[in-house]
């Protein structure tokens, strides 16, 4: 009786109820009407019964079923320790005889209990209710898994709040703290990533952006419950984390002050944490923006100072509870000496990371693409974009080798540009470069004219049969030719097979093409292939069949083409049939042979000469040549 009067005071626990107890009847009534309700009254709809009929609890619902586990475990904290936060309530709980671990732990029992008790009645009625539905929407264990899995998280999110509690003394920054804690990791690590680039010359963000962090934000890792498995690792995590969490929350209630109830942190020592700390997230954020904005080091330069200097500034009002901080500024000035000391440890790269190159003997495959994609989803069928011809490989490897020597470049028309090794000791060593394009066009030209590139670009190089291809549209705009004949199929595929393989680099320069050759595989799989003018073996293949008419616009369909010289270099995309009337000085062409040539050559934003091609049916299309590729009769 002793252990029981020491352990439980009816008269806390009673309080305590009052004053939080309607959070487990809002979580009651709302579990209530997501999951038993929502399942009998949908239990007639066959497609809603054969569209959740996995076993995914978590897919019933569970926009409201994630409302209330993401908010009602943190007010819970919230309002439960509410009497530390409200000095004359601190002052009366803390004078009754009770010794603080007692009724510290009388409180967490009690949230445990209303937390819990909900998720408990809305298990046993899905149980009870199981034998009465049409068809089996889920078993005994996937109620078990959804049980245990809401209690976690519940429990994790409920412990946290706590946690941040009693490192604060007030309630709108508990609720505040509860949130960034738990996606602090993530948030921190994107803005490092994300500021890194603009001082690591090469630093490929993407490459780590792209990373699952969305398995250390337990907020993201619970919605893709209603998609996926729950693995029982995932469990254990939040329920060490969560004892972590009590532990030292315990700890932390010990020793606190009483008399810190209002003050926005009530450990002095780590006052200076939440100062330095919020200035320099907010400078990160500042810095990002301006640089993502600009793309230029003076203004992320200026976003780090501006943004710090607020960041300071918010920082000091919210300990100080007043907006007059301004006499203090010996702190900002040692942040600004000590950041500016760490930024240019990394300006001049005394790691090493800027110019390190693997040799060339060590790398087992290379990798040279526009995007990071394909460097993390190389088991992708589509495309691939690894190489392993030495060949190739040393021809990255000097492109590398040449980006690393020359680091500045006009800022205007630019590309990016990947290049990555996997190492034949298992490492991989990523890097992400913006250069011009003709730089890049002088390094890729030997890469894309090898048989390997050409395989890696076009799957169906890499194909020896086409029993499963289904079907193949050959168009241009309005007009399609479909081939479903086995003969026409393998005979056009080998056709093309061997006109990707003559394809040239500088034929892939100029933006000229009919349109889309369109191959649909077995499964409804799809890969298109861009119909490049150029493609001569093609279009002689479709001229033997009769099919080249219904493919393509041929100067059958023009009534008539003018051409102007651009002059004022006005844009393709401003002109418009108008302006193309109003000028005196343009040749207007009508034989049937000069058109075809036009067609043949005309492309998409250049601005040398501006051609109004005039079709029988109307419409009007304006397209552009290059003074570089003109037919001979244009002058």
């Amino acid at each position: 009786m002793p252990l029981k009067t020491f352990l439980f005071n009816r008269g806390i626990f009673t309080q305590i109820v009052r004053n939080v107890g309607w959070v487990s009847i809002i979580y009651l009534v709302g579990l209530l009407f997501t999951l038993p309700i929502h399942i009998f009254m949908m239990s007639e709809n066959k497609d809603w019964l054969m569209h959740h009929q996995t076993g995914r609890i978590f897919d019933i619902g569970s926009v409201i079923q994630f409302s209330l586990m993401f908010t009602l475990p943190i007010l819970l904290a919230i309002f439960l320790f509410r009497y530390m936060q409200v000095k004359l309530s601190a002052d009366y709980m803390h004078s009754l005889p009770i010794k603080r671990e007692v009724l510290f732990l009388q409180h967490i029992v009690v949230g445990m209990i209303i937390l819990i008790v909900p998720v408990a009645v809305i298990a046993v009625c899905l149980i009870m209710m199981k034998p009465f539905l049409p068809i089996s929407l889920y078993s005994f264990k996937h109620v078990a898994i959804w049980f245990v899995s809401t209690v976690s998280m519940n429990l994790l999110l409920f412990s946290g709040a706590v946690f941040v509690g009693m490192l604060t003394g007030m309630s709108i920054l508990q609720g505040m703290f509860a949130y960034i804690l738990f996606f602090f990791p993530a948030g921190i690590f994107i803005l490092l990533i994300f500021n890194l680039k603009y001082f690591l010359y090469g630093f490929a963000y993407e490459y780590y952006l792209s990373s699952s962090l969305n398995e250390i934000v337990p907020f993201i890792q619970a919605l893709n419950w209603s998609t996926k498995q729950i693995q029982p690792l995932e469990i254990l995590i939040y329920t060490v984390l969560t004892f972590m969490f009590y532990g030292l929350s315990v700890w932390l209630y010990k020793k606190r002050h009483i008399e810190m109830a209002t003050d926005a942190i009530v450990f002095r020592p780590l006052r200076p944490v939440f100062t330095y700390g919020f200035t320099f997230c907010v400078m990160l954020v500042g810095g990002a923006y301006f640089g993502q904005m600009q793309q230029k080091m003076s203004w992320v330069i200026f976003g780090y100072v501006s943004s710090s200097l607020f960041g300071y500034i918010i920082a000091r009002m919210i300990l100080a509870k007043t907006w007059r901080v301004f006499s203090r500024w010996k702190e900002y000035v040692g942040y600004v000496v000590f950041m500016s000391i760490v930024g240019l440890l990394f300006t001049f790269d005394l790691f090493g990371y800027k110019t390190y190159q693997p040799s060339l003997n060590e790398i087992e495959r290379a990798y040279f693409g526009d995007h990071i994609y394909f460097f993390e989803n190389d088991e992708i069928d589509e495309e691939n974009a690894f190489y392993y011809e030495k060949e190739n490989i040393r021809n990255i490897y000097l492109f590398h080798q040449h980006l690393i020597e020359q680091r500045t470049y006009p800022v205007n028309d630019r590309r990016n540009v990947v290049i990555g090794y996997d190492l034949k000791n298992g490492e991989r060593i990523v890097r992400e470069y913006t250069v011009p394009t003709n730089l890049y066009n002088q390094f890729y030209k030997p890469i894309f004219n090898s048989i390997e590139f050409k395989k890696n670009h076009y799957p169906i190089l890499r194909k020896t049969n086409f029993k499963d291809v289904l079907q193949i549209r050959i168009g241009s705009e309005d007009k399609v030719v479909r081939l479903q004949d086995r003969d026409d199929i393998e005979s056009f595929l080998a056709v093309l097979q061997q006109q990707l393989l003559h394809e040239t680099f500088d034929e892939t320069t100029i933006n000229r093409s009919w349109g889309t050759i369109s191959i649909l595989y077995e499964k409804y799989e799809e890969q298109g292939i861009e119909w490049r003018k150029s493609y001569h073996l093609v279009e002689q293949w479709l001229q033997d069949r009769g099919l080249l008419q219904q493919a393509r616009v041929t100067a059958d369909d023009i009534a008539e083409i003018k051409i102007i010289k651009n002059t004022k270099q006005v844009p393709q995309y401003e002109w418009t049939p108008e302006m193309i009337e109003r000028e005196k000085a343009k040749m207007v062409v009508h034989d049937k042979v000069k058109i075809e040539q036009c067609l043949q050559m005309a492309t998409w934003g250049e601005e040398d000469y501006i051609l109004g091609i005039y079709y029988k049916n109307g419409r009007i299309d304006i397209q552009s040549f290059s003074k570089h590729f003109v037919p001979p009769f244009v002058h």
